[in-house]
């Protein structure tokens, strides 16, 4: 086993305690704001763009964009292959909107309430009735306009290699008038959230002395014919990102 050496061991704790007590100070801020008179969507807005920025310059982490966004003009469904935690915070800091992530989460301490409170959409993919009720509640959001992140491979893995899309966000998105936009990321050797735990995870990812992801935006494509056809589409537009952005 490598032993980690004792500059990047402090780096890790000292960044560590600093995320920890940040999304604390965030979760009563919140609250305290609401209390206040707060308008909800206003703050969730404005908290989910921060707190990712700021989470980003805590553990040391800076996205290098490259790829043209035309302006938004209606609802989003944005496609990326999923590799680190981080993933989130990175997409959020440019597209904002809500996210589909694995149910677990929910459960988590701190990070857990701030999903929620961003209107975080929960799916267990074990569970089909779980699984429906995350694709209505998918479509829901896209036709009031929203924007809706998405990492159809299900989980994350290592490598530049995208698996096959699951379907079901797409079939969300049928009838809809919808840009499809594909994103592609690529990390540093070692940055993936695989074989491991939450916190061993971050505490990874803070030792280092910086993470660069490579943030590849692909054009928007309109959601046109069946959604598994979609998805291999995507799959592919976003294969080929990540390769650019490698």
């Amino acid at each position: 086993m490598r032993r980690v050496p004792l500059g990047d061991r402090l780096r890790a704790y000292g960044r560590a305690l600093r995320f920890v007590l940040y999304m604390v100070w965030t979760r009563v801020r919140f609250g305290l704001q609401l209390r206040l008179g707060a308008d909800l969507l206003t703050l969730q807005h404005t908290a989910k763009l921060r707190v990712s920025r700021r989470i980003l310059r805590i553990l040391g982490v800076t996205p290098y964009w490259a790829g043209a966004l035309p302006p938004k003009r209606g609802p989003r469904l944005i496609v990326a292959n999923h590799r680190a935690a981080l993933d989130i915070g990175v997409l959020m800091t440019r597209f904002g909107g809500v996210f589909l992530s694995r149910a677990d989460l929910e459960r988590w301490p701190i990070i857990g309430t701030l999903a929620r409170q961003g209107e975080t959409i929960f799916v267990d993919r074990a569970d089909r009735n779980s699984g429906a009720r995350a694709i209505r509640a998918i479509r829901r959001r896209l036709g009031e306009g929203h924007t809706v992140i998405v990492f159809p491979e299900g989980t994350t893995y290592r490598g530049d290699e995208v698996r096959p899309f699951l379907a079901g966000a797409f079939a969300a998105a049928r009838g809809l008038d919808v840009e499809v936009v594909p994103v592609g990321l690529a990390y540093p050797p070692g940055t993936e959230y695989v074989d491991t735990d939450f916190v061993s995870h971050v505490r990874g990812v803070a030792a280092r002395p910086q993470t660069p992801v490579c943030v590849q935006i692909g054009a928007p494509f309109a959601m046109e014919g069946r959604a598994g056809e979609v998805a291999a589409e995507a799959r592919e537009a976003v294969q080929a990102l990540v390769e650019k952005a490698r």
